[in-house]
């Protein structure tokens, strides 16, 4: 029974990834005061109407965009060696993509001083 009321059902689970205010699963951000969650697009409509938190009404005047916690899960962590290899290989494709250049022959001028 209590292994039952531990585990999440796939609605609780859902609903913990939603947005407070608009209720749509975005990427949530978390106000450090508070720990209460909202997206980014709802938190900056908020906080240019008001300066306290929409849930509970405590103070964000002293909170900048620094200070905010950025709610990940593991779907967005990517690894510092995937990252780099992904670079590279755009890079790549990038400098395949760019024209061959031939230039003229540079020294054509000095072969008459040259014989």
């Amino acid at each position: 029974m209590m292994k039952k009321r531990r585990q999440y059902s796939e609605v609780e689970a859902e609903r913990e990834e939603e947005c407070g205010i608009c209720m749509e699963l975005n990427s949530k951000i978390v106000l450090p005061n508070c720990i209460h969650a909202m997206c980014m697009k709802c938190y900056r409509e908020w906080h240019s109407r008001s300066q306290s938190c929409p849930f509970c009404r405590d103070s964000l005047k002293r909170v900048n965009s620094g200070d905010l916690w950025i709610f990940t899960d593991s779907r967005e962590v990517i690894d510092m060696a995937t990252l780099s290899r992904e670079k590279l290989q755009a890079a790549l494709m990038y400098i395949d993509k760019l024209p061959i250049v031939v230039p003229d022959a540079v020294f054509d001028a000095y072969d008459s001083h040259v014989k």
